[in-house]
């Protein structure tokens, strides 16, 4: 059931993420095309609201790419190591990892509510407030990653370890 789960959030996310830059290229080329043929109607927010589908996709991209064990990490001096220690390595790093992104969680819910906070607006006509379109992204990516690196756990895979020979990567 969990790989199922897995499978079918890794599809969604895909799709989301091409829907996206496809919006942020289609909302970009439309602002440049009006600038060009049509200057009287040309508006200032394209590039902002194409600038926010990217941050949004590039952290639903930051998820996706867990399964596919492909967050940084050192496997060179890990690859040196026996496979039993590679593999108890492997969960002390995922750990550390998880402890990491909770804490980037809770400091990107902070910069989201000082920046609701501050009623931070961008610098376009459309004067849009900056908390949803860009502080939001970074807790709730990071909040994403948590849960999806908690079904791969349930599932027995080690979320932010390269894989072990006995692994197969995701």
């Amino acid at each position: 059931m969990i790989k199922l789960i897995l499978n079918l959030w890794s599809r969604l996310e895909t799709l989301l993420i091409g829907v996206l830059l496809i919006m942020a290229l289609g909302v970009f080329l439309s602002g440049g095309a009006l600038r060009v043929f049509a200057p009287q109607y040309a508006v200032d927010w394209t590039t902002e609201v194409a600038l926010y589908f990217m941050i949004w996709a590039t952290v639903i991209a930051g998820v996706a790419i867990l399964p596919e064990h492909r967050h940084l990490s050192a496997e060179i001096f890990v690859a040196m190591l026996p496979q039993h220690i590679r593999r108890g390595l492997g969960w002390v790093i995922s750990i550390v990892a998880l402890v990491f992104v909770f804490v980037v969680l809770l400091y990107g819910w902070h910069a989201y509510e000082f920046s609701n906070l501050l009623d931070e607006r961008s610098a376009s006509s459309l004067r849009l407030p900056q908390g949803i379109p860009v502080f939001l992204a970074l807790p709730v990516g990071m909040g994403l990653i948590l849960l999806r690196a908690g079904l791969m756990i349930l599932d027995g895979q080690q979320p932010f370890s390269a894989p072990t020979d006995t692994d197969e990567v995701k």
